[in-house]
């Protein structure tokens, strides 16, 4: 690709672009070409931007909070009307598939929208004392939220904890992903464009110097991560040494159980989801599926013939599926199939890389694996199914349960009791009952185990940009 046609892109601080001399590059995974040279924001950007966030967030947090959400509405429309160029923008960044990429655009929407509607709605309370005795507690915003966001889902990841923020009173400076911050970057402008007072969404792309600046700097006062449990132990850690509160979204093997009397149609379309969503690029993919033994053949026969069919494609050809985000990532997914086969799994179709430009991997369905191989306990993070045969629900659950995630599940049946149990005795964050992704910004999201602290979305998030104070009145001596 010609120098002609590589982006140049900086950071966004202050509701402008700025750049330096320190770069880093972007790929399309669907070809290897570069495709923007973007600012590596550094020490000297980390300051800068947190400086803006810092001079503006006390004003925006002393604002009417009805006009607060008036703002973000607006912020909300803005994006409405860019969701084609951002869903393009994100397709040709991470390779996902263009019908996808406009789907999370406009749910990110959905979640500036609501958070919009809660910024009158961050409430205290009142406590019983004496008669002339009053107290009663506020929630005010927590000041500065240092927030490091994903490249699988850049837009709907960004604004589920961005928004929120904003509704608090708080300012953000995100620092996006390497493989994606050109999304990142045009996010802020559109919301700077809306009318969201400059300085209050910085943006500061970079590496990983860029990021420990960040997460440990003493003007930031809540960090929220995204990505994997050996990033997520640093931040963590980053957290603790500045006695500050972080919200951690980490890793997840999530179990799918399909019983006996499931709507197959159902649970089959589910599984087929848990493959094409971003190649299985996605923390809550139902990666490991248990079938009940008296429906085993005919659901496994039937997944295989419908992963055999999937196209895979560029992005931008709305393929079924596109692209993993690296050659690194192809190299890594091939290593976890074939020690399976190795050790006495079969691929039951799939099982290799794409022979074809970019960085594509065969869809894979794997059979015969045992539980505690590193394929079934592990994040492979691709396009990679493991199927197992049980028997009862007492085995299911503790099979289920055998790892160190828990975030995410899907139970296929129509006994509403079984559902129930089932669901109940899951270890995890979230569980589905006859679906596949049923997550909505008005529900609570997080994990069990190494799959994370705190909860996303819903009123909950919230409470992460906020803290408690307690005011006690000694009104006696009015009288």
């Amino acid at each position: 690709m010609s120098q002609e046609r590589i982006e140049q892109r900086g950071m966004f601080i202050n509701g402008e672009y700025h750049h330096t001399d320190e770069t880093f590059s972007v790929d399309d995974p669907s070809t290897g070409e570069t495709i923007a040279s973007v600012t590596d924001a550094g020490e000297s950007g980390v300051d800068a931007a947190l400086e803006s966030a810092e001079r503006t967030q006390s004003e925006w947090a002393a604002m009417d909070p009805v006009e607060r959400g008036r703002v973000l509405r607006d912020v909300a429309r803005g994006l409405e009307a860019h969701v084609d160029e951002l869903a393009e923008l994100a397709t040709r960044e991470i390779g996902r598939p263009i019908g996808q990429s406009k789907g999370l655009v406009a749910n990110a929407v959905d979640y500036v929208d609501y958070y919009a509607g809660m910024t009158d709605k961050v409430e205290g309370e009142t406590y019983p004392l004496t008669q002339s005795n009053q107290a009663f507690s506020r929630k005010e915003p927590i000041g500065i939220s240092a927030q490091i966001v994903p490249w699988n889902a850049p837009v709907l990841l960004c604004f589920r904890g961005v928004a929120p923020a904003l509704a608090a009173g708080n300012a953000v400076v995100v620092k996006p992903s390497p493989f994606a911050p050109g999304i990142i970057l045009k996010l802020a402008e559109i919301a700077s464009e809306a009318g969201l007072p400059d300085g209050l969404f910085n943006v500061v792309p970079g590496l990983v110097e860029t990021s420990k600046a960040l997460t440990t700097d003493s003007r930031v006062r809540q960090i929220t991560f995204t990505g994997s449990v050996s990033t997520g132990q640093i931040v963590g850690k980053a957290a603790v040494d500045q006695v500050i509160p972080t919200v951690l979204e980490l890793g997840g093997k999530s179990p799918a159980v399909v019983f006996d009397d499931a709507d197959l149609d159902a649970a089959l379309d589910g599984a087929m989801k848990a493959i094409t969503l971003v190649n299985g690029q996605v923390c809550f993919a139902t990666t490991r599926i248990f079938v009940h033994e008296d429906v085993y053949d005919e659901f496994r026969d039937r997944y295989v013939d419908a992963v055999e069919s999937l196209t895979l494609g560029p992005g931008s050809e709305n393929p079924d599926l596109g692209p993993v985000i690296s050659a690194d990532a192809v190299e890594e997914i091939d290593g976890y199939v074939r020690s399976a086969v190795e050790n006495g799994a079969t691929a039951l179709t799939g099982g290799r890389p794409a022979d074809r430009e970019g960085n594509f991997y065969e869809p894979t369905v794997i059979e015969g694996a045992a539980d505690d191989a590193p394929i079934s306990c592990e994040e492979v993070f691709g396009p990679v199914i493991n199927l197992y045969s049980f028997s009862d629900e007492e085995e299911v659950i503790r099979r289920a349960n055998d790892t160190e995630f828990g975030l995410y599940a899907t139970v296929w049946t129509n006994t509403l009791g079984r559902a129930h149990r089932v669901a109940n005795g899951i270890e995890a964050g979230s569980v589905m009952i006859n679906q596949y992704a049923g997550s909505r910004p008005q529900t609570p999201f997080g994990g069990y185990k190494k799959s994370g602290l705190g909860r996303e979305k819903g009123m909950q998030a919230v409470e992460h940009y906020t803290q408690q104070k307690t005011i006690n009145i000694d009104i006696a001596g009015d009288e």
